[in-house]
């Protein structure tokens, strides 16, 4: 359950309000659209795959940035509100659970993606070095599914809290994409310590 203290705080949300004026699920889409400024990672036609998408926010963005051409698959454990946008397919599904490429890629008649985006979060505890490693899990497993999914030179946006941990994923993604970079997205709560990864130009 929320606790006052959040709920305060997203009654003050400039970036809530200004989704719920714009047609968002959630104010996470204006951290795709920042990446999106900042590092052009989508084009008109591209093919997206969100984990841990729910409840829309940055499949909807995703959705307007590539056009009715291109196409959004959104994937989380819980059941999306169906989709108004005809180029988002969503897909009930655990990203931990083996099936998630077979999938994904069912629904993509085989192909790739352009970009795969990780905005997945665990049930936090309250415990942040709990909550921290969860996090980490998510993060890698994301990762992981990015190396079946993505296509070479495609680009990955996965969410992540500092850790030890981080460290050994950095590496990873720099011995599997071009560039890497960090995105502290102006839209993040004031109260979060998130980042995003963003890896460009998988290898293969």
């Amino acid at each position: 359950m929320p606790t006052r203290r959040w709920i305060e705080e997203a009654k003050r949300d400039p970036y809530r309000r200004r989704a719920r004026e714009e047609g968002y699920r959630s104010r996470a889409a204006y951290k795709l659209e920042e990446a999106q400024r900042r590092f052009g990672l989508l084009k008109r036609g591209d093919i997206v795959v969100e984990l841990g998408a729910w409840p829309g926010g940055i499949a909807q963005a995703a959705s307007r940035i590539v056009g009715p051409e291109g196409l959004v698959v959104a994937v989380d454990v819980r059941e999306f509100k169906p989709f108004e946008e005809e180029n988002i397919i969503a897909l009930q599904l655990d990203i931990l659970e083996d099936n998630v490429v077979s999938e994904v890629l069912r629904v993509l008649g085989g192909k790739r993606a352009d970009l795969l985006i990780s905005d997945a979060s665990p049930r936090f505890t309250g415990i942040r070095d709990v909550d921290v490693i969860r996090q980490y899990e998510l993060t890698l497993r994301s990762y992981e599914i990015a190396g079946s999914l993505v296509k070479r030179n495609g680009s990955v946006m996965l969410k992540a809290f500092d850790c030890e941990e981080v460290m050994e994923l950095a590496e990873k993604l720099r011995r599997d994409y071009a560039v890497v970079k960090r995105l502290v997205p102006q839209a993040r709560r004031k109260t979060s310590s998130e980042f995003y990864f963003i890896a460009m130009g998988k290898r293969f």
